[in-house]
C-alpha cells in the first residue's frame, strides 16, 4: 500500500511529521485547508510503501507550494 507522508521544514530547526496520507489527493487537499495557517518554510511529501524504511528524505521529497502564514506582520506571504 502506497503511503505519502507530508514534511514540514523549519530553517535551522528541522522537520517536522505533518501527516501521513493514503492518497495524494487527500494530501494536496490538506496543504490547501491549512493556507495561511503553516509555519514551515517548505513543505514537502515522500510517497513509499507503508512500512518502508526511508534512508534519504531529502533525495526523495517532493516539495509542495503552499500559503505561508507571517508572525512578524500577521499576514499571509
Amino acid at each position: 500500500m502506497k503511503v505519502y507522508s507530508l514534511l514540514g521544514f523549519t530553517d535551522y530547526e528541522g522537520s517536522d511529521l505533518v501527516g501521513v496520507f493514503g492518497s495524494l489527493s487527500e494530501l494536496l487537499v490538506c496543504v490547501a485547508q491549512g493556507g495561511g495557517k503553516w509555519s514551515h518554510d517548505d513543505m514537502g511529501y515522500v510517497e513509499s510503501e507503508l512500512g518502508e524504511k526511508i534512508d534519504d528524505v531529502l533525495g526523495v521529497i517532493e516539495y509542495v507550494e503552499f500559503t505561508r502564514y507571517s508572525y512578524k506582520s500577521g499576514v499571509q506571504v
